[in-house]
């Protein structure tokens, strides 16, 4: 199994300072457009993030340190409308007549417009109690009528009708459609008003709901008439007529894509069919008269926004397969109809008693239509009596009733590409989705790395649908070699990006229809490795649409082991990690070369520098007498770098050029002070390190050790375990990571083990492992955690289990040295088995350390201040609340680091908050250029190009975010 690290976000502006960009890992990299998560979270989504903190360790080595995993859960918050009203009123919203006997149908919709599904009772009442019978039916399909014979109520006289039982209604507009039923009795005289009824709907879950939005009601009115009593009603489907010239129609669909910017055929032909440019359907408005005389009927239909009306397509039921004409004339015999831009009139001269006709026409979908219905759903107005006796098509007057509600409901298409930095969606698009074009813009190669280091390729992610979608990513092929890792980051922020939608699979995160995001995949690779080439594929995958695949292509021309290499000879001795070995990285543990010296008389060592990058470079040169640099030698102590061949008398030299793959050498005269005491083997350790990043994107450095010796004068069923992390130790030293351990499958997992193992060869040189179930959920170890000694009980669906796994580093492993943890539940029983989820812990031990710690608290009021003390536990918090997180990066090292920078992005469904913490970026002490916060509409950063931490040094990010209301 190759491990790819979880890592949320599109992306956005970096922050705009000039050490933002090296801190949030994009030296070089170019920057996609802003992505919106202006969505409000479904209910129980999960938001969360790990802050990252990039930092130059005493090597001058770039590292990265990754904080612990926080977590919000958005509760469900309640909101609906009743039609177009979201409280108790008495606003009519349907006026119907019928004629004694009748039976008049008005339509309705209850949205949920809440983040959550819930139940809704609803009850009609006649304010007089005249009808004969008030019943409700389903119409699912929105087109006026009952879906069926069987009513959801009945009720007669002032008796309520109650729908039973009361209805499921998802949220995020989930909408259920009914007809109420209005029978007027045989025996009603007269005309106008007869009576009115009252619509209320009322929430299952009243606590979720603030008032008036409690309750919401209408009314519908019913009027008696004696002649001409019209009715209408919109739908898409199959016309019971021929189509123009008796031909078919296309294939009506009440759902579906929008065209394409390419279709522009709006005119009727025979064999009109929607096709991959072009999206039709078919509307039929079906009219009768449920009077007791003949009338003349008028009716006018605009279409909205999303549909074009397809000229020559009307047919009235009354010429079967004649087209109408749109114009002036041309019609059959009985029908005036005429056609102005989207607006469609139509005169039927007369329509007797109990006597339905329909009028069937096509429509484009159009590429500019929105996805969902906003653009795509209109009513039909018309005249419920009969029209005057001067309306024709031309001239149709006020039609003062409205059919129901018609919609088609425009599906996304869904698109993705993923390509190098830069590309763009077309140069980087994959001739075989999936598999990566051998050249080009679809390829990402980085000439070199370092054994033991990390290298970064910058990506792109195109989202090339029609709407917001967000794109999981993986490693689906690779051939670097056992224990390199995988990790992908937000290319504005520096974050990992995460798994945002709760599949185990890290995502960028929402990102919006024609946008793009830049990442960055980082590989982190295992010591003591050097070779190449390695290849690996990057897979995107459609979140909305799992068919929907692109890849991309990394390659690693080399691996060597250091791209310096500081020696005492041309040819070097030995290896820098072992006794005196001065080839390749150092410092080594005994001093590769001691010499004999006099107090008061400087001693020459030759210093040899290959460079192994394939960029020229220059090195500045400096000495110590601890690993730590900057440091400082033995008091009284020179050390004088001169020209190869010079002297102690020589003129000095600060720094020295060496081509690509080039050696040069250097002189470096160390003078003991005359008053020094007869000492053996004072170490002196030399550096060298690039003033310039390397082609690595990094500072390239080495550090050798000699000595003087001064004489005597001188992934339904699963779970996951996430996330992977980063972090360092000093030698001796214990760095502790957080898991949390969830059943995403929808029934229990059974009963586990949890094991924490590193590779033999670590274990036989002391590093140990413990893992302990994180009682309360902070994120540290503390007295309440207990470790894990045996089996555990079964994981139930959807629940979790936070788990610390505290890592420790033997005393005598050297710096640069790295260790993969590798974390593992292991489900016992033999069904339900959940697998084997994993995730490694890299742990980098170096001298100077930084951990990286994240906590939250909530902010209900959105006023910038913490409600309570700062935790790494779980929030619950409702749409349009607030969280404040905190973020503090302190060096638990033995010496100073430099240039930290905290980065953080912010979680999906959020936004900065309006009021933030009066202090953002705090760093107490802190040497050099004091760090600022910069902050865009995606990333926050608290950080500067030149500072120092020293050892229990801290560097504090503070800011707010709010939930999407």
């Amino acid at each position: 199994m190759i491990p790819t690290q979880p890592t949320q976000r599109a992306s956005g502006c970096k922050p705009c300072a000039p050490w933002a960009g090296a801190a949030a890992l994009t030296l070089g990299f170019l920057f996609g457009s802003p992505a919106a998560f202006a969505a409000s979270p479904p209910a129980n989504t999960v938001i969360g993030n790990q802050a990252s903190a990039s930092y130059s360790d005493a090597a001058g080595t770039t590292q990265v340190a990754t904080s612990n995993l926080v977590q919000t859960t958005v509760l469900q918050v309640g909101s609906f409308t009743l039609d177009s009203v979201n409280q108790v009123t008495t606003t009519i919203v349907n006026t119907k007549s019928g004629a004694a006997g009748a039976t008049v149908y008005a339509p309705h919709v209850l949205t949920n417009t809440g983040n959550g599904v819930d139940t809704f009772a609803l009850t009609v009442k006649a304010d007089a109690g005249k009808f004969s019978r008030v019943e409700v039916f389903a119409d699912a399909d929105g087109n006026g009528l009952p879906d069926s014979t069987t009513a959801l109520c009945s009720a007669a006289g002032t008796d309520v009708c109650t729908v039973t039982p009361a209805q499921s209604v998802p949220g995020s507009n989930g909408a259920f459609r009914f007809v109420v039923a209005y029978t007027i009795p045989g025996s009603a005289s007269g005309t106008g008003n007869f009576d009115a009824a009252t619509i209320t709907a009322t929430p299952g879950t009243p606590g979720l709901y603030i008032a008036p939005n409690t309750s919401a009601a209408d009314k519908d009115e019913v009027k008696l008439a004696t002649d001409a009593v019209f009715n209408v009603t919109k739908a898409i489907g199959v016309p019971l007529v021929a189509a123009p010239g008796g031909g078919a129609w296309p294939a009506p669909s009440a759902s579906g894509p929008r065209s394409s910017a390419a279709c522009t055929a709006t005119s009727w032909t025979a064999g009109l069919a929607s096709n991959a440019n072009c999206q039709y359907s078919v509307y039929t408005l079906t009219f009768n008269n449920t009077g007791g005389a003949p009338g003349k009927f008028a009716l006018s239909d605009v279409l909205p926004t999303g549909l074009t009306y397809v000229t020559g397509s009307a047919v009235w039921s009354g010429a079967s397969g004649t087209a109408l004409g749109d114009g002036a004339a041309g019609d059959p015999s009985g029908i005036d109809f005429q056609v102005t831009g989207n607006t469609l009139n139509a005169v039927v001269a007369s329509l007797s008693p109990n006597v339905t006709q329909t009028l069937s026409f096509v429509v484009l979908v159009n590429s500019t239509a929105a996805v969902g219905t906003s653009t795509t759903t209109n009513v039909a107005r018309y005249n419920p009596a009969t029209a005057p006796a001067g309306v024709t098509a031309a001239l149709i007057g006020t039609v003062g009733s409205t059919s129901n509600p018609s919609a088609y409901t425009v599906l996304a298409r869904f698109g993705i590409v993923v390509g190098s930095n830069p590309s763009t969606a077309a140069t980087a698009l994959d001739a075989t989705p999936g598999t990566p074009n051998p050249a080009g813009q679809d390829l990402t190669t980085r000439q070199l790395a370092v054994a033991g280091g990390s290298v970064r390729f910058p990506q792109t992610v195109f989202n090339t649908g029609g709407a917001s979608d967000a794109v999981n990513l993986s490693i689906s092929a690779s051939t670097f070699l056992a224990g390199t890792s995988f990790q992908f980051f937000a290319a504005d922020s520096g974050a990992p990006l995460l798994d945002t939608n709760g599949d185990g699979v890290p995502d960028t995160g929402p990102i919006p229809a024609g946008v793009s995001l830049n990442i960055v995949t980082q590989v982190q690779l295992p010591p003591g490795t050097v070779g190449g080439a390695y290849v690996a594929t990057v897979l995107g995958r459609s979140v909305n649409d799992n068919t929907k695949i692109d890849a991309t292509e990394d390659r690693l021309e080399r691996v060597i082991e250091t791209l310096v290499d500081l020696t005492n000879t041309k040819i070097g001795t030995g290896t820098g990690s072992v006794a005196n070995g001065d080839l390749g990285a150092g410092p080594s543990p005994l001093p590769t070369q001691v010499h004999e010296t006099g107090a008061g008389t400087g001693t020459v060592f030759t210093l040899w520098v290959k460079n192994h990058d394939v960029v020229d470079a220059t090195y500045n040169l400096a000495a110590s007498q601890t690993t730590g640099f900057p440091g400082a030698l033995p008091a009284g102590w020179t050390v004088k770098f001169v020209a190869f061949g010079g002297t102690c008398a020589s003129p000095a030299i600060s720094n020295l050029a060496v081509i690509a793959g080039g050696q040069q050498a250097v002189e470096a005269c160390v003078t003991p002070p005359s008053s020094q005491a007869a000492v053996t083997a004072v170490k002196i350790y030399f550096k060298v390190q690039s003033t310039a990043v390397a082609s690595t994107g990094g500072i390239a450095s080495d550090v050798k050790t000699d000595a003087v010796t001064v004489t005597s004068t001188a992934l339904q069923l699963g779970a996951s375990l996430t996330p992977n992390n980063n972090g360092q130790v000093a030698p001796g030293g214990t760095v502790v990571y957080a898991h949390t351990l969830t059943n995403i499958g929808a029934q229990s997992c059974g009963a586990y083990t949890l094991t924490a193992t590193v590779p033999a060869a670590d274990a036989a040189q002391g590093w140990t492992t413990t893992v302990y179930l994180d009682v309360n959920g902070d994120g540290q170890i503390d007295a309440g955690d207990t470790p894990v000694n045996g089996p555990l009980a079964s994981l139930p669906a959807g629940a979790a289990q936070k788990l610390l796994v505290r890592v420790f580093a033997p005393g005598g492993v050297s710096a640069g040295v790295s260790n993969t943890t590798t974390v593992t539940a292991t489900f016992t029983d033999p069904a339900p088995n959940c697998g084997t989820p994993s995730a490694t812990d890299i742990t980098a031990v170096i001298t100077g350390q930084i951990r990286v710690l994240k906590t939250q608290a909530a902010d209900a009021t959105c006023d910038g201040v913490a409600d309570t003390v700062f935790k790494a536990d779980s929030l619950q918090l409702k749409p349009g609340q607030c969280i404040v997180y905190q973020v503090v990066a302190t060096n638990e090292g033995i010496v100073p680091v430099t240039n930290i920078a905290i980065n953080d992005a912010l979680p999906a469904y959020t936004v900065l908050s309006a009021k933030q913490p009066a202090l953002q970026c705090e760093a107490p002490g802190i040497g050099g250029t004091t760090p600022v916060f910069a902050s865009t509409a995606t990333a926050v950063s608290c950080g500067s190009a030149a500072n120092t931490v020293a050892p229990g040094g801290k560097v504090t990010l503070t800011f707010a975010v709010q939930i999407n209301p």
